[in-house]
């Protein structure tokens, strides 16, 4: 049985302790206020929500199915050279015209400024065979219908199912908008920004209250260097997950390598927690590593 996940594929250029973003000239010419020296040379990387997960699942032992699109150019194959050296079987339907890439521009606070070309939208797979768990992920979302069918197709099958709403882009459907989402999903994946986005919540205490009263599952907030809160199925009290202390070097890319990492120690221990505490310890290599998502460590899996 595999891991399916739906998401996109980006090749990632992170541009790490950027002094000041350079102004537009009026002219050609490299000038002062055009150019900005880099201290350190660009990190490139994999990216995408589709893309990261699927790489950290493979890198932690799952066997994994990425539904995706990658170009047949030379990001394209940067990109697929990284997630089939993983395990992963990367699956793309038709021909896609350019690989998704997105340059970071990183401060010494970690705050970002970026340019991002989106590549052409994931198509949803339909029906899936030999699926234990399906993760959907990645901007722009399908629309909340489309998105229903799938995830009841891989409930037929016997499948898990997960989604990961970010990131939140534009227009956001409204909790009652999702209601038939709801009925076939097993676990929302969000950071707090994205959770009161969705939710129309000023806190995050409003937010799960608020979700809490339209959907019955498993809510999980990644929360940065705080760690992970995870409200189990039906329940409306946290649990609380810290993270490994890690000095952090590039924090793109961190949720969606957390998502791997869970997904790839839930198929593999079955145990909700045991999971969480996995991917929190993997993310954490990401974080602290030079090399960004292509720099996850995977841990030893150990129940607690």
């Amino acid at each position: 049985m595999a891991l399916h996940i739906i998401g996109g594929t980006v090749v990632d250029v992170i541009l790490p302790r950027v002094s000041r973003i350079p102004l537009w000239p009026e002219h050609t010419e490299f000038t002062s206020s055009n150019l900005t020296l880099l201290p350190d040379a660009p990190i490139t990387t994999l990216g995408g929500n589709g893309g990261n997960a699927a790489y950290v699942a493979g890198r932690c032992g799952a066997k994994v199915i990425l539904h995706t699109r990658i170009a047949r150019d030379a990001m394209g194959q940067l990109a697929r050279g990284w997630l089939t050296a993983a395990g992963c079987r990367v699956v793309t339907k038709g021909r896609v015209s350019a690989t998704a890439v997105n340059v970071t521009a990183a401060n010494q606070r970690l705050g970002r400024a970026t340019f991002f070309y989106p590549g052409e939208p994931v198509e949803l797979p339909g029906r899936l065979t030999a699926c234990s768990h399906l993760l959907a992920c990645g901007w722009p979302h399908p629309a909340p219908d489309k998105l229903a069918q799938q995830l009841a197709s891989a409930h037929r099958e016997g499948a898990r199912t997960a989604i990961d709403i970010g990131p939140m882009l534009g227009r956001v459907p409204s909790l009652v908008a999702m209601t038939s989402v709801w009925a076939v999903l097993d676990v929302l994946l969000a950071n707090e920004h994205e959770l009161g986005r969705l939710t129309r919540g000023g806190d995050l205490a409003t937010a799960v209250r608020r979700l809490r009263k339209r959907f019955a599952g498993h809510i999980v907030v990644k929360r940065g260097a705080d760690g992970v809160s995870w409200w189990p199925e039906g329940e409306s009290v946290a649990m609380e997950f810290a993270p490994p202390r890690v000095v952090a070097v590039n924090t793109v890319g961190a949720g969606d390598s957390f998502n791997g990492a869970w997904m790839a120690a839930w198929q593999a221990s079955g145990d909700f927690a045991t999971a969480l505490r996995y991917a929190n310890r993997a993310a954490a290599t990401v974080v602290k590593s030079p090399q960004g998502v292509l720099g996850v460590r995977p841990p030893t899996l150990r129940a607690r």
